[in-house]
């Protein structure tokens, strides 16, 4: 029996810097209406330039100045990134409850020991040191990667080498969330993006303010798909250029390389875990209308505000456009007639359709495992011994659409927006993720 799930707050939790802003990036009537407003091709408002300081505060042992630091020179800005705190622990979802399914997906993997929804930004550090998947696994440091700003200065200054070191010897090091350092470095009115390895990825699109806008590269940097080289350890995006950004294409790209993020405890299939592509919905391949259009994740997720003595600034209180309403009436409301209900349609639909398939996968995997028991048991004894058994034919067929299926469900499933940043994509690659399970399910018998 199918049963809906309602993730409830997922779309507005950890991914606030980024993915309530594809609430209104991916839909389809984000088409721009000139005859309200007067504008066809371009945002409503430009943000707010923070001053210049007299004298910046002193940095840490990494080269970093504290939020705290900035507290009395940004007193609005700092105010509204201190109210982050409030996305803590409460009432998040365990989503190995939420979709049961993702405890057969999943099995072998660290995220079937743990994987619950995520904190608000100024609770990064805390959330990986407690999360199972460190606690309960030993890993590399480079699972600190987009935590603190601390270690994104030692990747920037040490090299690959601050990648190989182990978790849990590196993890206490740390004690500054996710804050001004990770976008701004230490000058407040400079963008600046420190992951140098999404800068990489970028290729030639990272001076294309149209197709890769620096207001929303901060963002991406940590928002988006990644895996860990085999050899260096490093932190890596499977791309080149915004072009490569797609479903098919990262595929592609791992099919190339032969990369498996580990193979499955139950069929033996080299498995891929997608991680959280919201840059990629959204600037990959064509991109979206209201990309195109040049909204960035800033203008929908960091309202601009004024303070009691007028002084306008960008709220650094990162949230869901569909939480404010000034920007809903005075910028959203021009072309949408009611963007809170279109979310709503699109998510509704999201979520049948991810629960609905995940149940696929999950009989699909277990069929495998059934019927193609003994030689996966001489495939595991041999990697056991050292050693290497080729799946036959009819297997390897069984392998690559569980991967393809279970990876095409993953980056829809963990695009933080539930389809709402990329309605079109997010359902082709459903379908996608279906017919490669139907097919594995027919072949089954």
């Amino acid at each position: 029996m199918e049963m809906m799930k309602a993730k409830g707050s997922k779309a507005i939790v950890w991914t606030t810097a980024l993915c309530a802003f594809g609430l209104v990036v991916g839909l389809s009537a984000c088409a721009p209406n000139a005859d309200k407003a007067g504008r066809a091709d371009q945002k409503a408002t430009d943000k707010p330039v923070a001053q210049q300081v007299e004298q910046t505060p002193d940095a840490d042992e990494y080269g970093v100045v504290h939020a705290d630091q900035w507290a009395g020179d940004y007193p609005y800005q700092y105010r509204t990134y201190k109210q982050n705190d409030a996305n803590g622990t409460e009432g998040k979802h365990d989503y190995l409850q939420l979709y049961p399914a993702l405890n057969t997906m999943y099995k072998g993997y660290a995220f079937a020991l743990g994987y619950d929804e995520a904190h608000g930004h100024t609770h990064s550090l805390d959330t990986v040191k407690e999360t199972p998947r460190t606690q309960k696994k030993e890993q590399l440091a480079n699972c600190i990667s987009c935590k603190t700003p601390q270690y994104t200065a030692l990747v920037n200054a040490e090299g690959d080498s601050a990648y190989q070191g182990k978790f849990n010897d590196m993890i206490d090091q740390f004690d500054e969330p996710i804050s001004c350092y990770n976008c701004h470095e230490n000058d407040p009115t400079q963008l600046v993006v420190g992951n140098k390895f999404f800068v990489r990825a970028l290729g030639d699109d990272v001076d294309n303010e149209k197709k890769a806008p620096l207001a929303s590269q901060t963002c991406g940097q940590c928002h988006n798909e990644y895996y860990f080289d085999p050899t260096t350890k490093a932190t890596t995006n499977p791309y080149t250029g915004t072009d490569q950004m797609t479903p098919d294409a990262i595929l592609a790209y791992y099919d190339d390389m032969n990369f498996s993020d580990w193979n499955h405890a139950d069929t033996m299939a080299p498995m891929i875990k997608v991680q959280h592509p919201e840059f990629e919905t959204i600037y990959g391949g064509q991109s979206t209308t209201m990309a195109r259009i040049g909204y960035t994740c800033s203008d929908c997720h960091m309202g601009t505000e004024v303070a009691e003595d007028g002084t306008a600034y960008t709220s650094h209180d990162w949230i869901s456009p569909l939480e404010n309403e000034d920007m809903l009436a005075n910028d959203c409301n021009n072309c949408h007639a009611d963007l809170k209900s279109e979310v709503a349609a699109t998510q509704a639909k999201e979520e049948q359709r991810v629960t609905s398939i995940s149940e696929k996968i999950e009989d699909m995997t277990n069929k495998i495992a059934d019927k193609y028991a003994d030689e996966i048991a001489a495939i595991k004894a041999a990697k056991d011994a050292g050693g290497k058994q080729a799946p036959s034919d009819e297997l390897a067929a069984l392998w690559k659409l569980q991967r393809n299926a279970q990876f095409y469900w993953d980056f829809v499933m963990v695009e933080n927006s539930e389809g709402a940043h990329n309605p079109d994509l997010t359902f082709e690659t459903l379908d996608k993720a279906e017919a490669a399970a139907d097919q594995a399910l027919s072949m089954l018998g």
